[in-house]
């Protein structure tokens, strides 16, 4: 499970570096195997276009320009 996170912290920083002037905020739906990514103004915006290209694989959630895709709690 650690080297996954690092294979996808990798990947999502490469990605996130290549689109952050233009879309900051946006969600990116990562496929860890492939590298592929799909970007969406939500979760299941970003699903959507992904699952329609790749409907069998898994997908990591990550907001371009930020570390967590969401917060909950005080700061």
């Amino acid at each position: 499970m650690k080297n996954k996170t690092k294979k996808i912290d990798a990947l999502f920083g490469e990605i996130n570096r290549k689109l952050l002037s233009k879309h900051k905020g946006k969600i990116v739906a990562l496929d860890v195997d492939s590298g592929s990514y799909f970007i969406g103004d939500s979760e299941l915006d970003a699903y959507k276009k992904a699952i329609k290209q790749s409907p069998n694989k898994q997908f990591v959630f990550k907001r371009v320009g930020f570390n967590s895709t969401h917060f909950v709690g005080a700061l």
